[in-house]
């Protein structure tokens, strides 16, 4: 993410972070799922209103294809 000038908020022990999105999470995360194939819950979920949480749960491989398919989709 930071490569695309994405600030993420990594939390202590965790394995998903938090990224800045539009003012409408919710609407991001449904066009992160249909366009871009990449799983994430609204931040307004918890209680965090403009960000995504996406789980780094996953190879640096895949995670690279996610932002890939963010970026291609003008979603970073």
């Amino acid at each position: 993410f930071d490569e695309h000038g994405v600030d993420v908020d990594v939390g202590d022990g965790a394995f998903y972070m938090m990224i800045p999105v539009d003012d409408d999470d919710q609407a991001w995360c449904e066009r992160a799922i249909e366009e871009a194939a990449v799983a994430c819950v609204p931040g307004s979920a918890f209680n965090a209103p403009g960000y995504a949480r996406i789980s780094y749960a996953a190879s640096e491989e895949r995670l690279r294809e996610a932002v890939d398919r963010l970026v291609a989709n003008d979603l970073l």
